[in-house]
């Protein structure tokens, strides 16, 4: 299954450069470093600590590195620190690890990172942007919005953000929030092809895709080619298991109806006219598509997911 994400191609390619250097911890141990601003490494990738070789196990090598990961780094050398060849790199690494470590863990980290960073300024500034930008970004490949709930909520535990940026996040917390896995996916009517109305809930399946889409996104274009033609995909549509609810959120009837012969026949195309979801702000669709896996109660499975996640998630 090949990923959709939800970039355009000059989006992309600010963040390509970055992922492609996703690197594997290096072997050799380090001590912690407590240089001055002016003692700087000619390094030019950050390379966190290797975890021992009596960890033998991924999870506990990974839990090791995610504990240890900024002991070799020197928050007050801004040359090194405010350089996004050595410190955007390591940022990056650093979000990846996060998916693999339990709640607490993760939030002991961003707490510790957070207040070892507040030590300068410049470093505190840059470190929260990237990572901002890197979990909340529509654009970024790996944006998370479980991540960037948990970052939010430790930034704001901090006392160095000014206050239109506490306004910011404050008020951003709540839409970041809705439609989390594990809660009730918001319900919505919509308008349906035959010309009758519907609702979220009132479409019954084991697992609904919901597919929120705009005519004419190219990234939106892409993911309805590849699940076209994916045979187990539609096999499950086929089966009943399967019901993919394809909803254009914008209200515009004109555009919609211009756009019906290019989502295929085996899904279920919506019109919100009145425009519920973006004026209520029920959903946050920050780009399309927006893809959430609903379970046969509304549960949400899958937020804001690609394509290979809900093909995992199927096992299809």
């Amino acid at each position: 299954m090949v990923i959709i994400h939800t970039l355009q191609k000059n989006e992309h390619m600010k963040y390509l450069g970055i992922l492609f250097g996703l690197m594997v911890i290096v072997s050799c141990q380090q001590n912690k470093k407590t240089s001055t601003p002016t003692e700087t490494t000619t390094a030019k990738v950050y390379s966190p600590p290797q975890a021992p070789t009596v960890l033998t196990s991924p999870e506990d090598q990974n839990t090791y590195v995610f504990d240890h990961y900024w002991d070799n780094y020197n928050f007050q050398d801004t040359l090194l620190s405010l350089n996004p060849e050595y410190s955007e790199q390591a940022i990056v690494n650093y979000i990846n690890m996060m998916k693999f470590v339990d709640e607490k863990k993760f939030n002991d980290g961003l707490e510790d990172l957070f207040n070892q960073a507040k030590i300068e300024p410049k470093t505190f500034q840059y470190l929260t942007t990237t990572m901002d930008r890197y979990l909340g970004d529509p654009n970024s490949p790996l944006r998370n919005d479980i991540l960037y709930e948990g970052f939010i909520l430790n930034l704001l535990k901090t006392d160095k953000l000014t206050e239109a940026l506490t306004i910011k996040y404050k008020t951003l917390l709540p839409m970041v929030q809705k439609n989390k896995p594990g809660t009730k996916a918001a319900d919505f009517k919509f308008l349906k092809d035959d010309a009758t109305f519907s609702s979220l809930y009132e479409e019954k399946a084991d697992w609904i895709f919901l597919f929120f889409y705009e005519p004419g996104c190219s990234s939106c274009a892409d993911a309805i080619e590849a699940l076209k033609d994916y045979q187990p995909f539609n096999a499950l549509i086929d089966s009943g298991k399967l019901k993919v609810l394809a909803i254009y959120p914008d209200g515009n009837r004109d555009l919609w109806d211009d756009y019906k012969a290019e989502i295929p026949e085996n899904w279920i195309n919506g019109l919100d006219e009145e425009q519920y979801i973006v004026n209520k702000g029920i959903y946050q669709i920050k780009a399309t598509p927006t893809i959430y896996l609903l379970d046969q109660h509304k549960n949400v499975l899958l937020k804001d997911a690609n394509l290979d996640e809900v093909a995992k998630y199927l096992k299809i």
